[in-house]
């Protein structure tokens, strides 16, 4: 559902009605953040308008090729980009729904004295915005951007360019897995179909993210198949990588994104959890299928997410031992709500 107090006519006089924009998105930003920051940003540039994209995290190498060869995407530095976000006249956060995942920008939302407007698809939105367009039930906010864009065109114009549709076609199909996960529909099919009229090459665009990766993912992958483990009868996969490994491989955080969906290629894992020591802390990824809740997993460390995708960021504190005993244990609470437990072996 689209959530109060903004709906699609709602969007249009914040566009309509202003000229500077600023976009920003979640920490370590992925495919659906920076293609819906990208796409939505070059549309309202077609409008002739002023708009800014400022995220904390750089952008992960393979996803460079969304910004070429006018660069739209800056890395917040306060000196900089304080003035910028405090004198927009609109703020809009992309594809996640807490400050706090904003990190270096959270302060500047939650004090902004003008609008601040979340489009989203995740659950359970954190009050800090003044407007919220939510809908749970899309595939991915690509999805969403797409929709309030053909909502908005024949009222206020505009045109969705090449690099928008490459960015936005890039957000819907890394979020829906390369179109296998749950909410892909026949709709969302068809936008592909017409952000690939408007340019978007789905051979291109697929190698420059999974066919570009350093020699040290593949040391990752064996790593973290190395550290795998399978917990009630199989159901439950676990691995994990750690900052030693992720050093010896000269490899970076974001090469180990994707992993955690190796082991449902076992018949029978409903929960697949990841475990990546992060510089300072911890990083927990989970997914799941059928009925298991990836989300209440995630929820069990102060994360969220969807109900079949989620993560959390755990602070530095407990040991590697522990984390992994803790994702064991709430894993099993996880599947005895999904009515799919079977006990751990004594």
């Amino acid at each position: 559902m689209i959530s109060d107090p903004l709906d699609y006519g709602a969007f249009l006089p914040f566009v309509r009605d202003n000229e500077t924009f600023v976009l920003t998105t979640h920490v370590n930003p992925d495919g659906d953040a920076l293609g819906s920051e990208i796409g939505f940003a070059e549309w309202l540039l077609s409008l002739g308008k002023s708009v800014r994209i400022v995220n904390h995290s750089p952008t992960p190498y393979n996803y460079t090729f969304l910004d070429r060869p006018d660069p739209l995407v800056q890395q917040f530095d306060e000196n900089v980009h304080t003035a910028i976000v405090q004198n927009a006249d609109v703020i809009f956060v992309l594809d996640v729904n807490d400050a706090d995942r904003t990190r270096s920008l959270a302060t500047l939302l939650e004090q902004s004295r003008h609008p601040v407007i979340v489009i989203d698809h995740h659950l359970n939105p954190k009050p800090f915005a003044t407007h919220y367009l939510i809908d749970t039930e899309a595939c991915s906010t690509g999805e969403l951007i797409m929709r309030l864009i053909a909502y908005a065109k024949p009222i206020l114009g505009g045109e969705i360019s090449k690099k928008a549709a490459t960015a936005l076609y890039v957000a819907i199909m890394t979020d829906t897995g390369s179109f296998r996960f749950p909410r892909t529909t026949a709709a969302v099919f068809r936008m592909c179909a017409d952000l690939i009229e408007l340019g978007s090459d789905p051979v291109m665009t697929y190698n420059e993210i999974y066919n570009t990766s350093p020699p040290g993912r593949l040391h990752l992958i064996r790593d973290s198949l190395t550290s795998l483990e399978y917990h009630y009868d199989g159901r439950v996969a676990v691995q994990a990588v750690q900052q030693s490994q992720l050093k010896a491989a000269n490899a970076l955080e974001e090469d180990v994104d994707g992993l955690v969906q190796l082991p449902f290629q076992v018949k029978g894992v409903v929960l697949s959890v990841f475990l990546l020591e992060l510089k300072e802390g911890w990083k927990v990824s989970a997914r799941s299928k059928d009925n298991v809740s990836a989300a209440r997993l995630a929820q069990s460390f102060g994360g969220n997410g969807h109900f079949h995708a989620a993560g959390a960021r755990v602070k530095p504190g407990p040991s590697f031992g522990d984390m992994i005993q803790k994702i064991v244990e709430n894993a099993g609470t996880v599947l005895a709500e999904a009515n799919a437990l079977t006990p751990e072996p004594a």
